[in-house]
């Protein structure tokens, strides 16, 4: 992915769509060296861009000065779970984009259909 397609998938995003094309760029070779096209395959190109734009994002909000909140509370139907991390997923919690890279990297299953990085946290409705 180059500056340009990152500008176009993530369109909507008025920060990073400002942002000069050497930043961007910068943010895309760190993800290209951080994410595995082994552990994501054919959704390499995917999860990478949403790492660029997670870094993006974080640094973003380093440079005013503003900190990050982390989740850890869900309320269904009425019903709280709290719930914590690991200190190595604690900065994916930091943007909407390292949520869903998260996310993404923890669907993916291996060859025997389990999930290694999955968090096994369940939620129901009663």
């Amino acid at each position: 992915m180059d500056p340009q397609a990152f500008k176009q998938k993530f369109k909507y995003d008025t920060a990073l769509l400002n942002l000069p094309d050497a930043e961007i760029a910068d943010a895309l070779e760190e993800a290209d060296l951080v994410v595995s096209s082994v552990e994501f395959g054919e959704l390499k190109e995917r999860a990478a861009g949403l790492y660029a734009a997670h870094i993006l994002k974080v640094a973003l909000k380093a440079k005013s000065g503003n900190g990050f909140s982390d989740a850890s509370i869900m309320t269904i139907a009425g019903q709280s779970v709290s719930y914590s991390r690991s200190n190595t997923e604690t900065f994916y919690n930091q943007s909407i984009y390292g949520q869903r890279y998260l996310a993404l990297k923890n669907s993916i299953p291996t060859a025997d259909g389990t999930n290694p990085n999955s968090l096994s946290v369940g939620a129901f409705v009663v």
